[in-house]
């Protein structure tokens, strides 16, 4: 079957841009790659009033390859090098502007203009399709995609242009006639800034902003270089209005748990002899989840150039993402074999992804689990040991050494079993081990203290209730001795006659009080004379079984 130009209309176009590039940031996302393509080592981003300009120093285009930068779905860039390849990238403002124009220059070569009037082919397509919905034309009488082009693309000969109108090496792309509505992603500085930092392979910060940025950069260009593979990074100069930065990847120490990420942790994606890749990942200082939710996780980059969203490799971490979003990392594919996907938000099907998927699922995320496992375990157990330090502490501060009360040194020797109990000696880190072997002797030494002090008060305890029982059982044959019925104490006629007849010696002075005592009380409560006699013999029995009780 033959096909000619007549069986492609224009309005693919509307859909292919439409389809892969739904954020208008992801216009910019392309005009950079071009350039980082092109060799560019720094590239600015301006955006102002209704226009975007994106401009590099990459080697420029001669006629030959800006002619054939315009053709659909054709690109001479290898896929093996170069991250754009689809040959779709140059109409990705498509639906973002009115008019894109590219000043570009090779050195020692005049510089080149291409227009392409996007505002003229969206007005054309657009009649076209009211009249189809009016039925006033035929799908014969579409315009063909070649022709749409043709009318609308305008590219200048080697000639035409003076070094005085582009006099700088490389290319200069300017989108004018912004729409309003996709506008305002590109005039919001911290949206647009954002953005290009996650998907740009732009440098790490400085230590001073991301503790270990420098270090990871050094150690994957290492990584690649040990294995012939390339790692792209560009400088990006972000300007809108009248603010400006310059752009770095977005870690920063602030996003970890007391602005203290771990070191990073770095594994290689490789089977056999086939490199894919590395990844990074630096774990929080505690056993949380990173902050800020966009820099959960690990993001999947080729060549630099970021492929889907984070949260799209935590399927290989298990369905709870627990550990996933404890770090912050990036898995780095420089091999040419694995590629993107035309939307850019997978891998490829092929030999490679599957090698891929077999990787990230039993090396990557088991080796980072592990890693963030081992350290919950570690943290917790430094918890404990910190809490049994604090215990301790308090302990040493509530004993005494002249403490008397046998119950207070006995809780606290058991608070003091219970703090031990609190120190996994197996579960802390190595520099945690040497200070929880130290907690253990200062409490033993505390226990035998304490213990000492509270056999001294038993063994006075057992003494005392020694010579308590000495002195009892003294007493007992004492009075055992004395047989009460056996004394003979003659019945008394006064309370003066039955002290004497019981042995009790009264002072002379006391005769008076006690005369006193057995008239007033005694006496009184006789009845008769009789009554009175027996009141003082109960007396007298009364106080010889209190002797000898």
């Amino acid at each position: 079957m033959k096909l000619n130009k007549f069986d492609i209309g224009a309005e693919i176009i509307s859909i292919l841009t439409r389809g892969m590039y739904p954020d208008p940031r992801d216009a910019v996302r392309e005009y950079i790659q071009n350039g980082i393509d092109a060799g560019a080592e720094n590239i600015q981003v301006k955006v102002r009033l209704d226009s975007v300009v994106v401009q590099d120093d990459g080697v420029g285009m001669d006629y030959a390859t800006l002619r054939k930068a315009v053709r659909l779905g054709i690109s001479d860039k290898n896929p093996k090098n170069n991250v754009g390849f689809m040959g779709i990238g140059i109409y990705s403002a498509f639906h973002l502007c009115e008019k894109m124009t590219i000043h570009t220059r090779k050195k020692d070569a005049n510089p080149l203009r291409l227009i392409m009037d996007f505002k003229s082919m969206k007005e054309h397509l657009d009649i076209q399709k009211e009249l189809r919905f009016s039925e006033k034309i035929t799908s014969e009488q579409l315009t063909d995609l070649q022709t749409l082009l043709e009318q609308y693309i305008n590219l200048t000969n080697d000639d035409e242009l003076s070094l005085e109108e582009f006099p700088h090496e490389g290319t200069w792309i300017e989108l004018v006639g912004l729409d309003p509505i996709l506008y305002d992603y590109l005039i919001d500085f911290d949206s647009i800034s954002s953005y290009l930092q996650e998907v740009v392979p732009l440098h790490f910060e400085n230590e001073e902003n991301f503790k270990w940025g420098p270090y990871i950069e050094s150690e994957i260009n290492r990584i690649c270089e040990d294995y012939n593979a390339g790692f792209q990074t560009v400088n990006l100069k972000l300007r809108v209005n009248n603010k400006s930065a310059d752009l770095y990847r977005p870690y920063k120490n602030s996003d970890f748990h007391n602005n203290e990420p771990q070191a990073p942790v770095f594994q290689l994606l490789k089977r056999n002899r086939i490199f894919l890749g590395v990844a990074w990942g630096c774990l929080n200082s505690a056993r949380k989840r990173i902050s800020e939710k966009e820099k959960r996780g690990f993001l999947l980059k080729k060549q630099g150039f970021a492929i889907g969203r984070r949260d799209d490799l935590a399927r290989f971490f298990g369905r709870s993402n627990t550990y996933f979003d404890r770090y912050i990392g990036e898995v780095v594919l420089v091999n040419p074999e694995i590629l993107p996907n035309g939307a850019r938000n997978d891998l490829e099907v092929s030999i490679y992804k599957t090698i891929f998927d077999d990787v990230m699922a039993n090396n990557v995320s088991k080796k980072y689990n592990k890693l963030a496992s081992k350290f919950q375990e570690e943290n917790m157990a430094e918890e404990k040991l910190n809490q049994a330090i604090k215990d301790l502490t308090k302990i040493n501060e509530d004993y005494t050494p002249f403490e008397e009360n046998t119950d207070t040194l006995t809780e606290l020797i058991k608070s003091i079993d219970v703090l031990e109990k609190k120190i996994r000696l197996s579960k802390l880190a190595e520099n945690k081990k040497q200070e929880a072997r130290m907690v253990k002797e200062q409490a033993d030494e505390l226990r035998k203290a304490i213990k000492e002090r509270f056999d001294i008060l038993i063994n006075k305890q057992k003494q005392k209730k020694i010579n308590q029982q000495e002195t009892q059982n003294n007493v007992t044959v004492n009075l055992n001795q004395i047989n009460v019925n056996n004394l003979n104490i003659p019945e008394s006629e006064s309370l003066l006659e039955l002290l004497e007849n019981i042995d009790i010696e009264i002072d002379e002075g006391l005769i008076p009080f006690f005369t006193i005592i057995d008239e007033k009380f005694i006496q009184a409560l006789s009845e008769n004379a009789a009554h009175y006699k027996q009141l003082l013999e109960e007396l007298k029995t009364d106080f010889l079984n209190q002797r000898t009780a």
